[in-house]
């Protein structure tokens, strides 16, 4: 079964939505800095900003090869003048 969520805004509930739902809302600006979220089966709301990072996985990273260096060239000896 997935994670349900409830949310409070202004002491008003709403839900449960699932975290991905959440995760929507929030992509596409529908969450308010003053909005707290309770994960089921957890008495503790917590304040948006905090609950967020527990939400989302972690990304994945992307391994990089570093570029070779360049051979750098050895300076030229100046031409002696006669």
């Amino acid at each position: 079964m997935k994670s349900l969520v409830t949310l409070s805004r202004a002491f008003v509930e709403f839900g449960p939505f699932t975290k991905a739902e959440i995760l929507d809302f929030n992509k596409r600006g529908l969450l308010q800095d003053t909005d707290h979220l309770r994960d089921e089966g957890s008495d503790a709301w917590l304040h948006l900003a905090d609950w967020l990072p527990t939400a989302q996985p972690a990304p994945k990273l992307k391994v990089v090869k570093a570029p070779k260096a360049a051979k750098v060239a050895a300076p030229k000896k100046a031409k002696k003048a006669a």
